[in-house]
């Protein structure tokens, strides 16, 4: 949803965005990088919210987005968190699923989907969002696999050893999101995910710097822990 409270641009006036997205190469055939609308969303902030009309799919240029869920009893399902180069926003039907909130400061780039729909005359925006998709389906399974078949520990583990992968972090994990989003996303209670942290601590697995810096010790074990 193009929102009043976001600041959003043309991406022709982000020349900085369009290159850092456009796809170089012989073959000049437009791909995702060309097509969109430069947004940017304050801390907390919605970008569109669960059952309103999925109009658009966006892409993360730099932030964090979660995606999340209201079960019926009041608790929030978390159900993914977005890092630069990952897109959101795909639906079945016409109305989103879920909640799209910025975690940090972001920037995205957003996409009308009936033109993503139709290909856009493009060979490469057919890769583009067919590898993207691919993507976003691997990390729904891998986190369903998650929640289904692993303890508190493993969980937390796993979490830790994701973001550093993604984040290409070198072994110092600065976590972009609160532990209390952590838990809602595991679900776990932040009690929990607290003493889950407390434990890799006390284990030398890891070295905490205030409440988001993680530093990876032992990754060995804990990739042994949370297999």
């Amino acid at each position: 949803m193009l929102t009043q409270t976001a600041h959003a641009t043309p991406l022709a006036h982000q020349p900085d965005i369009a290159l850092s997205l456009h796809r170089k190469g012989r073959d000049e055939s437009p791909s995702l990088g060309v097509l969109g609308i430069a947004m940017s969303f304050g801390r907390n902030m919605e970008i569109y919210a669960e059952g309103e009309s999925a109009g658009h799919v966006y892409k993360v240029v730099s932030g964090v987005v979660r995606i999340s869920n209201l079960l019926p009893d009041g608790r929030r399902q978390i159900s993914a968190f977005h890092l630069p180069g990952d897109m959101f926003g795909f639906e079945a039907d016409n109305l989103h699923w879920a909640s799209a909130e910025a975690v940090t400061q972001v920037k995205v780039i957003a996409y009308k989907r009936r033109i993503l729909l139709a290909g856009g005359g493009s060979t490469n925006l057919g890769r583009d969002l067919l590898h993207l998709t691919l993507v976003e389906l691997r990390h729904t399974q891998e986190h369903l696999l998650l929640l289904g078949r692993k303890n508190a520990l493993e969980r937390v583990t796993t979490f830790l050893l994701d973001m550093d992968k993604r984040t290409k972090a070198g072994s110092v994990v600065e976590l972009a999101m609160p532990r209390h989003d952590i838990a809602d996303y595991l679900g776990l209670t932040l009690e929990t995910v607290s003493r889950m942290f407390a434990e890799l601590k006390e284990r030398g697995l890891v070295r905490l710097e205030g409440a988001r810096r993680v530093h990876l010790l032992d990754k060995q074990q804990l990739t042994s822990m949370g297999a």
